[in-house]
């Protein structure tokens, strides 16, 4: 089964993993508003190319972001 594993980095160390199963992220990406669409690609996410079954998926997505004062960066990737 595909999922998508997302992990937090703080310092270059993984704090935080999670995996999810790609067909019911599909789903919910259908229901998503185009805007939340558009905020995410421009934060550097594509959710189309992973969730994407025709696409390789050999890319690994990095996204940065700030939680409670802390510069975390998040790596988003597909495994199948």
């Amino acid at each position: 089964m595909s999922t998508i594993v997302i992990e937090k980095y703080v310092d270059e160390i993984c704090v935080e993993q999670l995996e999810l199963p790609v067909r019911p992220l599909q789903f919910i990406a259908k229901l998503l508003p185009k805007q939340a669409w558009r905020q995410l690609e421009r934060r550097g996410l594509d959710v189309e190319a992973l969730l994407n079954d025709a696409v390789p998926h050999s890319g690994v997505q990095w996204l940065e972001v700030k939680e409670k004062d802390v510069l975390k960066r998040v790596r988003v990737m597909r495994r199948d």
